[in-house]
């Protein structure tokens, strides 16, 4: 069949199939990598925060900790709704938008956690803090775990 595709002048489709999926598991892997490392930077942000020690006078009203906390919550709901994107068919356009919206969100509210545990409190804002550092990082755990499906 290929013979009389080369006499004919027309492209091989198989191998050209072939190089398609190949580009697309690279691109996968790509996405599954680069959702590790930044999964990665999320719990590494978070196990450095707990060098942090609560201030023996706390100062403030920890508004920085608790805006980090509550907003955690914006990609956590994004992540839920890209899951269930991915379960039921008609969303599923809906799905890779509500992971980049996620990620978006995630990286404006590792920000602020990251300037809360920088500002300091007490037990209880730092608790905020890092617990808002792990529940923004949820994007990027379900994006890893997303992509590998892909591959």
């Amino acid at each position: 069949m290929s013979a009389l595709l080369a006499i004919a002048g027309l492209p091989d489709l198989d191998k050209l199939r072939e190089l398609l999926e190949r580009i697309r598991e690279l691109l996968a892997l790509g996405g599954v990598a680069l959702a590790l490392a930044v999964s990665a930077l999320f719990l590494v942000a978070w196990v450095f925060s707990h060098l942090r020690r609560p201030a023996a006078q706390a100062q403030g009203a920890g508004l920085l900790a608790t805006a980090a906390l509550w907003t955690s919550w914006i990609p956590v709901a994004l992540t839920a709704v890209a899951a269930v994107g991915a379960l039921v068919p008609s969303l599923a356009p809906w799905s890779l938008k509500s992971f980049a919206l996620a990620v978006v969100a995630a990286a404006a509210v590792w920000c602020i956690a990251i300037a809360a545990i920088l500002a300091g409190g007490s037990r209880l804002h730092l608790s905020r803090a890092r617990r808002a550092l792990l529940l923004a990082g949820t994007p990027w755990y379900c994006l890893a775990v997303y992509l590998s499906t892909l591959l």
